[in-house]
Formats: structure tokens, sequence, C-alpha cells
């Protein structure tokens, strides 16, 4: 009896990560208390994930949640995770800047792709929001960083 050779099998590909801008909105008006449309928010930073495969807007606004709150000692423990070494990053380069922990009140805007979805902070949950109208500020740049590293210099 002889046998075929047979090509090998090709495996499906994996999915690909889905590309999501989250940026991170402080209410200027109102800490610690719910978001309401007409409230100044101010961009404070930005930051690209890669999320395994979906683009769950609760998921990402978990995870700006507690990288923008949690201990940098924690997070630098979960460095060699999956997204781990992203989130430390992230989170080191919020606490350089000298930012205030994301709280009750603030808003986040999540953009994939052609989408753009905002939910704002709330006690104990996101809540889905209409695109703010009072907005100032600029995500993360470089041109933030020189500036941030500018007025520490100058202060001096």
């Amino acid at each position: 009896m002889s046998t075929i050779d047979t090509p090998p099998r090709k495996e499906p590909a994996p999915p690909q990560p889905i590309p999501v801008k989250v940026t991170i909105y402080h209410n200027d008006e109102a800490r610690f208390m719910p978001y309401q449309d007409g409230q100044l928010l101010t961009a404070v930073t930005s930051h690209w994930l890669d999320t395994p495969t979906s683009d769950d807007p609760l998921a990402v606004a978990d995870w700006a949640y507690r990288t923008f709150n949690a201990d940098l000692d924690l997070l630098e423990t979960e460095r060699h995770t999956p997204g781990g070494e992203t989130t430390f990053l992230a989170a080191c380069v919020y606490r350089l800047l000298g930012h205030r922990s994301l709280s009750i009140g603030d808003v986040i805007e999540i953009e994939t792709g052609s989408e753009t979805r905002w939910l704002a902070c709330d006690p104990y949950t996101w809540r889905p929001i209409a695109e703010p109208s009072h907005r100032s500020g600029r995500p993360l740049s470089a041109a933030t960083v020189y500036q941030h590293l500018a007025d520490r210099q100058s202060a001096q």
C-alpha cells in the first residue's frame, strides 16, 4: 500500500489585532461628579492599543481606568504578560507628565477605523455619550512632551 504525500495543511492565520486609539479627557468642571454635556474636557493623553480580537469599548475603557489608576509597582510586575509592557509604559508616561488619576466625570474617546465612541466614567460603569461639544487640549504628542520638559526646566 502506498501513501500519497499531501502538502502540509495551512493553518488559518491567527486573528490580527485591531488597532484602537484611546484618548483620555479630564473633566475640568466637575471632578468626581458624572459628566454632563457642555462641561469643559481637556485631552491629556492618547495611546494606540492592539486589542486581541475585538474593539469592545467597555474593555478598552476598563483598560484605561486600570492603567491610569493602578500603582506602577503592580503594573511593573505584569510587564511580561500580553499587553503588559504597553500598559506599564502608558501609565509611566501619564504619571511623568503629571496627570491626576482617571476619575468619575472624565471621558474617553475610542477610535477604531472609521468608528468613534465616547464613554463617560460614571460611579459604577461607563456611560455612552454623544461627542462632547466643549473640548480643549491635545492628545499625547512629541510637542506635548517637549513642552512639559521645557516647563519643568524653566521652573527650576
